[in-house]
């Protein structure tokens, strides 16, 4: 028995209904609104890879087309692809982590000013992380 998702145009809702064959069941109806003007959605899928095949697709040379290494909003893009790649082994907070490394990348090599915000001002009336007078110091005392 098939589990499908309807979409009701009355209220823009979403709801599944368990269903006996393959036709819509008689008297359906949106549970939130009762419009009876359903239409069936098409679901997501999820598909599963197995070891072998995600090896594959993270060797493949596509994954490195338009990256570009002197660009952190380009290593970004291709972090947070890989980040897709991996699925649950990179961690429900990949993106959250690569968000933060490429904020304090462009903070750190001066970005603010090429990006026409002031010095000290995030853009967002946050003070910016101040500049490194040496790359190598971590500021760790």
């Amino acid at each position: 028995m098939p589990i499908y998702e309807y979409l009701c145009p009355s209220c823009n809702g979403r709801f599944q209904k368990l269903v006996q064959g393959f036709s819509d069941p008689p008297g359906l109806a949106c549970p939130r609104c009762g419009a009876i003007e359903v239409k069936r959605a098409i679901s997501r899928v999820a598909v599963l890879k197995s070891e072998e095949a995600r090896a594959e697709s993270l060797a493949d040379p596509g994954m490195f087309a338009g990256l570009d290494e002197t660009d952190p909003r380009s290593i970004a893009r291709w972090a947070k692809k890989l980040g897709k790649e991996l699925g649950e082994d990179a961690g429900e907070d990949w993106n959250q982590m690569v968000d933060e490394m490429l904020e304090e990348e462009m903070n750190s090599d001066g970005l603010d000013e090429e990006l026409g915000e002031e010095p000290g001002n995030d853009g967002a009336g946050k003070p910016a992380r101040k500049k490194r007078a040496n790359p190598d110091d971590l500021g760790w005392a």
